[in-house]
């Protein structure tokens, strides 16, 4: 099979997990809860609500400075001075990339870097990684801590009752779906092993560990470890007060009182994984967040509303935001060499 044609299925499989999770989202509701989810989005419209989504977007924007900022650290004990403006344009890029295309986003930051700072591939690569690896620890130190304080209403997403009256079915429980994807991913690779090592792919991916290798390095080597740190942390807090302040846009929440601080931090720890399990995030994030919200008493169109239009504020801000720096990106490197292959090839 060509290289084209496995593109073509990993996409179709994402985006198929995406319709599937909108299909279980609403397939139990009647015409009139369905008639109120989008009652609630419209509500987001009345009385200037929809101001909230601007500031919840002005956080994210911030949030992705600071990743370009982290990400300016990893280059320098490689010897790379990225502009800062570049990081972000790369940065930018990569989301609006990964929403078309699961993991291209990856390729084309680090294509962007090699086009206009000139930084090979691989070695931008090996830090793009590396950020992943990160985030990765990051979400689940998050993930710990807010079990740590929410452990009974966290644990109860993996049962078939919720705090609710309401009894679901298997189908309708978000993390027994999860982990149903994750063991038939698990069988899968196990029963294929042997033929996997001689798939070129994973040669591919063999080159590329070593290749990032040095990219791993750098965190050893940073200049400056804390402020590191501090940029990784205050990206997790972007991401807390990205989603708390949009639900403000829902006075209904507002009624939770001390419960939003805690229900917010829950969302964003489920929700994230929504973003891990379906393209973009499509479906599975909405899903997650109405069974969060549904254990500190929100109705699941409520939920489900809440859920659809902070993914809607957020997938707007990276679309935007890509495409400005795809227009931009020329402008801000007048002195770029016009023999420079275009975006999208690399020489690694």
């Amino acid at each position: 099979m060509s290289d084209k044609g496995k593109k073509f299925i990993q996409l179709f499989i994402f985006l198929a997990l995406g319709i599937f999770f909108i299909w279980i989202s609403i397939k139990d509701l009647s015409a009139e809860e369905k008639a109120s989810i989008i009652n609630n989005i419209k509500g987001v419209a009345i009385d200037n609500r929809w101001i909230f989504l601007v500031f919840s977007a002005a956080i994210g924007f911030i949030s992705v400075i600071f990743r370009a900022f982290r990400s300016i650290q990893l280059l320098e004990p490689l010897g790379y001075n990225v502009s800062k403006i570049n990081s972000y344009h790369s940065v930018m890029i990569c989301y609006i990339a990964n929403i078309a295309f699961p993991r291209l986003g990856e390729v084309l930051r680090c294509t962007f870097i090699q086009r206009y700072e000139k930084v090979p591939f691989q070695k931008t690569f090996g830090t793009v990684v590396t950020e992943r690896i990160i985030d990765m620890l990051s979400f689940g130190l998050i993930f710990l801590f807010a079990l740590l304080l929410e452990s009974e209403k966290l644990l109860s997403l993996f049962q078939h009752k919720t705090q609710s009256t309401e009894t679901t079915s298997f189908l309708n429980n978000p993390m027994f779906i999860l982990a149903i994807i994750l063991l038939l991913v698990i069988i899968i690779l196990f029963i294929f092993r042997k033929s996997i090592v001689k798939w070129k792919l994973y040669h591919k991916i063999k080159q590329i560990i070593l290749g990032f290798w040095s990219g791993l390095l750098s965190v050893v080597k940073l200049k400056k470890p804390l402020l590191f740190v501090f940029y990784t942390f205050m990206i997790w807090v972007c991401y807390f007060f990205m989603f708390y302040v949009a639900i403000f846009a829902f006075p209904e929440l507002i009624a939770t009182g001390n419960q939003l601080w805690m229900a917010s931090l829950s969302c964003v720890v489920i929700g994230t994984i929504g973003f891990i399990i379906s393209q973009g995030g499509l479906g599975a994030y909405p899903l997650l967040i109405s069974s969060v919200l549904l254990l500190y008493g929100i109705s699941k169109e409520l939920g489900l509303a809440v859920g659809w239009v902070v993914w809607t504020t957020e997938t707007l801000l990276y679309v935007v935001g890509g495409i400005i720096s795809l227009i931009i990106a020329p402008f801000t490197n007048p002195k770029k060499n016009k023999k420079d292959e275009p975006l999208g090839t690399n020489q690694a």
